[in-house]
């Protein structure tokens, strides 16, 4: 497949894509929504679940999204960082979720917490990522991990995911939200004050200022007790 120089990137997406895009001389069009856009013969790039608002798109939206593109003579790129936090029906979702002709970025530095260990995998039909890969990209910590959760089959991640479904529908339930990410995008008043309030109780937040939403804020799914006492602040400014 040939395709130009362009890169269409959706707005609020992973800063990483336009640095990279740009380092390799391309020519970046930061869009609104990826869903509906006019560019042909490029790369486009799609997250889901989305960030920085957390909006799952289901099945037939990734699947027609994918189709629309190869369309136009695109490469769609679909970003599955959070995948991993949505509870699907069965075990077999990666399988399921994988859609002809698009490239899909999968990791497992998210849903393990293995922040700093860049371990996932790439599923490429375009063979291209051979060119631009690193040829040590996995060192031993991450070699030893992928061992460990070959053998766990799953096992941890289906109970901490779990866990982490009970906390996000008693979240859902307070703040009247239907959000199935593993972070809520959340509108505020008065931001500056809360995030200084939050960090004199020892937690912070994400300001979304940098994705181009300067009243909103983002939080993970803590603990129980420790998302009691961000709420209990929260309540305050929304």
């Amino acid at each position: 497949m040939a395709f130009n120089n362009d890169v269409v990137i959706e707005k609020g997406s992973y800063g990483e894509y336009e640095r990279v895009a740009k380092l390799f001389n391309k020519n970046v069009h930061i869009v609104d929504s990826v869903m509906n856009h006019e560019y042909n013969n490029c790369i486009v790039i799609l997250n889901n679940p989305k960030n920085p608002n957390g909006d799952f798109l289901n099945y037939n939206t990734i699947k027609n999204f994918v189709e629309s593109n190869l369309s136009k003579n695109n490469i769609p790129v679909l970003d599955d960082a959070f995948l991993d936090f949505i509870l699907f029906d069965s075990n077999d979702w990666e399988k399921k979720w994988t859609f002809e002709g698009a490239i899909h970025l999968r990791t497992y530095t998210k849903s393990y917490s293995l922040p700093g260990i860049r371990v996932g995998y790439f599923i490429d039909p375009y063979d291209k990522m051979k060119k631009f890969k690193m040829p040590w990209s996995i060192g031993s910590i991450g070699k030893l991990f992928l061992i460990k959760m070959l053998k766990d089959d799953g096992e941890f991640l289906k109970y901490s995911m779990n866990l982490l479904d009970i906390e996000r529908r008693r979240i859902n339930a307070i703040l009247d939200t239907d959000n199935k990410s593993p972070f809520f995008f959340c509108r505020v008043n008065n931001k500056k004050e809360l995030i200084e309030v939050l960090n004199n109780n020892k937690m912070m937040v994400r300001d979304c200022s940098s994705f181009g939403y300067d009243s909103f804020i983002r939080f993970g799914i803590r603990k129980h007790f420790e998302n009691n006492k961000l709420i209990d602040i929260l309540k305050n400014y929304i």
